[in-house]
């Protein structure tokens, strides 16, 4: 098998095998999210048509979780309107390096 990603005078070369490989599953990764929507949206409804709660067997157990409502702050307000407040509650965190790629369809 070749290599499949390599650098050559500075420049990155992708083979044609990754992308295509790539772009493959990505697509069976897109299908597969769409059904398992389908699925999970299914047990919701049958769940909450019969006000069931959990359910489990050998391979999943489910949990309905009733609609609710959250509170969050307003980040993009606070900054403006009080930026030092905003600023002295702010934290930096770690985050680890990554690749994102994208199939082109």
């Amino acid at each position: 098998m070749n290599e499949l990603v390599k650098v050559e005078d500075g420049k990155i070369l992708v083979s044609q095998e990754f992308t295509s490989e790539y772009a493959k599953f990505q697509s069976m990764v897109l299908d597969m999210d769409l059904k398992l929507k389908e699925v999970k949206e299914g047990l919701k409804k049958a769940m909450e048509e019969h006000n069931i709660l959990t359910y489990e067997d050998d391979f999943i157990k489910a949990i309905y979780k009733k609609e609710s409502t959250r509170t969050t702050i307003d980040s993009k307000r606070l900054k403006e309107e009080l930026p030092d407040i905003a600023e002295e509650y702010s934290k930096t965190t770690p985050v680890s390096s990554s690749v994102s790629v994208e199939v082109k369809c």
